[in-house]
């Protein structure tokens, strides 16, 4: 397997340099986007020991008895915060993992300063950082754009983005080698763009030109990799692109493998992702610039479109789709709806209004699929 050749940049010069450096890096950042959807990102404003001491507190969380998670469970699809138990995601499949979702402004769900010292204050930091960054890559694409500074970021001022951190537990090497096995299985962020550090196990790969060809995204000190996401693509009218990604279990050399048997446990990952959300009040509509033969997405709220994938993305949270669907649709003066479980997707819903059909995968409406739909379809 090839490993990815995504450009590595430096991102100093945008923070401190002339106006002609911070349009250079910029251009780094559009080309990479529109070619891959991925750049690896270094002197970005986080040093490699904050980094570290970020994964030394997502340890020390993930270390407390499950019992103890599972009180902070998450359970609302719009505020998104708290614990998620290994399989509870369902984004087409059962992930392998666990995770702690950090707010800007709501985190009731995050341990106390009794249960552990200083968690709740290093993750606030930590976030703040994260969203100075996202600030900088959103200005430094609407530079490149000949958009004005601000046009991506006034889109983030009630945004909530959420601190994301994850456990890949420890694995028998006979599930790994197993068929069809996956960490994460693949998909594309549906934000904005995603921040994301990992540790030095490995395991995310990427198919950069959707051919369903993974190519490992391999560790490098020192830097994150960002991603552009659904919404920056629909933005963007396609010139920034949203690529599928995966987790897969380390690959180990083959003296690696000698020295551990069929039962034997390959070794945890940790990783920690800055997702990218405009305000909830927000309308994302496409960019149409000249010579492009118009809009290639239909207009569609950031919040509706949040909690909808949110909910869509979590076994537990089904019942609470069903309650935001019907909320609204109440809103709309609709006073009946029905739900008709599809089995041979879940966890989506085929929602049956009047004449209507609505596939909240990618949103079909006029009664029939070939309808304008919501969301990009997976290829």
């Amino acid at each position: 397997m090839v490993e990815a050749s995504f450009p590595i940049v430096s991102f100093q010069n945008f923070i401190s340099g002339s106006e002609a450096e911070k349009r250079a890096v910029a251009q780094e950042l559009y080309n990479a986007f529109h070619t891959y959807g991925w750049i690896y990102l270094k002197d970005f404003g986080i040093s490699a020991d904050e980094i570290d001491e970020m994964f030394a507190a997502s340890k020390k969380y993930f270390d407390r008895p499950l019992d103890h998670k599972m009180k902070q469970t998450l359970s609302d699809a719009e505020t998104n915060q708290g614990y998620t138990p290994d399989g509870a995601e369902a984004n087409g499949g059962t992930d392998h993992k666990e995770c702690y979702e950090h707010r800007r402004f709501k985190n009731e769900l995050c341990p106390t300063d009794e249960e552990m010292a200083g968690f709740k204050a290093f993750l606030d930091a930590f976030y703040q950082k994260c969203f100075n960054l996202s600030v900088d890559v959103l200005k430094a694409l609407a530079l490149i754009m000949n958009l004005d500074l601000d046009y991506f970021t006034s889109a983030l001022q009630k945004a909530d983005p959420q601190l994301r951190l994850l456990h890949y537990m420890p694995i028998q090497r006979s599930i790994v080698e197993s068929e069809g096995h996956a960490r994460i299985i693949p998909h594309t962020d549906f934000g904005l763009c995603t921040i994301l550090f990992q540790d030095q196990v490995g395991g995310l790969e990427v198919d950069p030109f959707h051919t369903d060809e993974f190519v490992p995204a391999t560790p490098i000190r020192g830097t994150c990799v960002i991603n552009v996401a659904d919404l920056l693509q629909r933005l963007s009218n396609d010139r920034l692109r949203s690529t599928m990604h995966r987790v897969t279990s380390p690959k180990l050399s083959e003296d690696q493998l000698s020295k551990i048997d069929a039962d034997g446990m390959l070794p945890a990952r940790y990783s920690t992702a800055f997702f990218v959300h405009p305000s909830a009040d927000v309308d994302i509509e496409p960019i149409v610039v000249d010579g492009e033969k118009g809009a290639k997405y239909e207009k569609v709220n950031a919040g509706e479109w949040r909690t909808m994938n949110t909910a869509k993305n979590y076994s537990n949270l089904l019942g609470a789709m069903k309650a935001w669907i019907l909320k609204r649709y109440m809103l709309l003066g609709i006073k009946i709806i029905s739900y008709e479980f599809c089995p041979e997707m879940h966890p989506k819903f085929v929602c049956l209004i009047g004449n209507r059909t609505v596939h909240l995968h990618g949103i079909f409406v006029n009664g029939n699929k070939s309808g304008t739909t919501l969301r990009q379809p997976r290829k």
